[in-house]
């Protein structure tokens, strides 16, 4: 993984309340401000972990611990900046219902790289072990009282589809609970080169465009192609697309998904100026016309383009 994708934080998705569950949830998106908590119960009823979700995510604030009238809950802000489904930059997420035993390991200020557990999943302040998890774009480390009466996350909210992309290789998707997760996006292929008009260039002008091993729609993706153009060096027609070839993999033409250079033949340069024969030297043997019976001045008349060759006697 080359970028810091943000990605869903645990192994198992199991949503068990969106942000528009009418158990506790609504409330939270109704009134102002608002956020959109979603609860995730796992794989079972145990208590699964929650894992860093991008490169580095640092504590902000931990509230609760040790005191019964407030939940317990964790702020964690990115380090630097997330690629989310919806934009690039700082993001927070918070993390509420983990019990006691796992505050009170965890101080403002600590550091989680990519995987590494934050807690577990929780009761305090639930009746059943899951995790009651908000995300939103750049910082948070408080909530407040919004005028439906919900004690809501301060910042920039954002729905969890906004801000996490699923990694198939990481989670398990049990349910989505009726939130439209993206999954991470695949590897993307290519280098760009410049413009060259004397090869045959294709560009690439989609960022969803599939790289495959083969010509052919059935055939292997790799991944997704990298914006910009390309040289290209072979071309076949196949299940009714043209297919390029280029660097290592093939993809499909479509006048809406990329443009074609084709290479500019150099054109032939004539020259169409009269034709000068040098004589080779030394000079050619000129035709015998005249010889000159003395030593004086002679009329000679030339034709137009007429060569006039002298040899010393």
């Amino acid at each position: 993984m080359n970028k810091n994708y943000m990605t869903y934080p645990l192994k198992y998705m199991r949503i068990t309340q969106n942000y528009l569950g009418t158990v506790s949830h609504l409330k939270h998106t109704t009134g102002t401000p608002k956020d959109f908590p979603i609860d995730d119960g796992g794989k079972d009823q145990g208590r699964d972990a929650v894992y860093c979700p991008c490169d580095e995510m640092k504590i902000t604030a931990i509230k609760g611990y040790g005191n019964s009238k407030i939940t317990n809950t964790i702020w964690l802000v990115s380090t630097t900046p997330v690629v989310t489904p919806t934009f690039t930059d700082i993001a927070f997420m918070t993390l509420t219902h983990e019990n006691d035993s796992d505050l009170k390991k965890l101080k403002v200020g600590d550091t989680f790289q990519r995987g590494d557990i934050i807690c577990y999943e929780g009761t305090d302040g639930a009746t059943s072990n899951h995790i009651h998890l908000t995300s939103g774009r750049g910082f948070s480390n408080n909530w407040q009282k919004s005028t439906s009466n919900a004690w809501v996350i301060t910042g920039d909210t954002k729905k969890p589809e906004e801000v996490f992309f699923i990694d198939p290789s990481f989670t398990t998707v049990l349910s989505k609970g009726g939130v439209a997760f993206q999954n991470l996006p695949s590897n993307v292929l290519g280098s760009p080169v410049e413009r060259n008009v004397e090869a045959s260039q294709i560009e690439v002008k989609v960022d969803n465009l599939r790289a495959r091993e083969e010509a052919g729609l059935e055939k292997k993706v790799l991944g997704y192609v990298q914006k910009g153009i390309y040289t290209y060096t072979d071309k076949v027609n196949v299940d009714q697309y043209d297919w390029y070839k280029i660097e290592n993999f093939w993809i499909a033409y479509s006048p809406n998904w990329e443009t074609l250079y084709p290479k500019v033949e150099k054109e032939e340069v004539v020259d169409d100026s009269p034709s000068v024969s040098t004589p080779s030297s030394p000079l050619e043997t000129p035709k015998f016309i005249f010889q000159a019976p003395a030593s004086k001045y002679y009329k000679i008349y030339l034709k137009e383009n007429a060569k006039l060759y002298l040899k010393d006697s």
